[in-house]
């Protein structure tokens, strides 16, 4: 079976089931928590994939990488996903549901990347800048790269604004290169 449609269909059903237990919110933190498990822990994924391991086992490494004391529509979920032996699609249906829940929000997902720290009042004018343009409320994840060299590049829901220097620097390159291309 596809696994897309697999992630689609178990974090629907836990979205609903989150809905109607009102504890959407606190699955959404959750679900973020087991991918940040997932990113810190290469391993996560091997063990879940081991058939030797107890299920008793992996349900209590998935609800200590879901934050320790879970909410009970999560416990239930994975109950059922251990039960119908789809643990190794956690990962897949975590970020579905993370997607489900921002779209049923209306949250929308940025990262600004900046050479330095970025003083609270300009993160905060930016912003308001992009809930005011779409409407919604937005979550910002905050990246420092000294390789930008200064300035910063910001994305929000897949599009790109580049206001580094590092960017600059290199359009300034293409566009010399390409001049002399011409000439040559």
């Amino acid at each position: 079976m596809n696994t897309g449609l697999i992630s689609v269909r178990y974090a629907t059903a836990l979205l609903d089931f989150a809905n109607v237990s009102k504890n959407q919110d606190r699955v959404y933190t959750e679900a973020k928590s087991i991918i940040q498990s997932f990113s810190k822990f290469s391993e996560l994924r091997t063990v879940l994939d081991n058939p030797v391991l107890a299920k008793a086992d992996k349900r209590k490494i998935i609800l200590l990488a879901a934050g320790g004391n879970t909410s009970k529509p999560l416990e239930r979920f994975v109950d059922l996903l251990l039960g119908n032996d789809r643990e190794i699609n956690l990962q897949n249906i975590m970020l579905k549901y993370i997607d489900l829940y921002r779209k049923q929000k209306d949250i929308h997902y940025g990262k600004l990347i900046t050479a330095s720290a970025v003083n609270p009042a300009v993160e905060k004018r930016l912003m308001t800048l992009v809930e005011n343009t779409t409407g919604g409320t937005i979550e910002i994840e905050k990246i420092i790269d000294k390789e930008i060299l200064g300035g910063f590049m910001f994305e929000v829901d897949f599009v790109r604004w580049d206001a580094s220097i590092s960017g600059q620097l290199r359009r300034i390159k293409k566009e010399y290169s390409e001049k002399n291309k011409k000439t040559v």
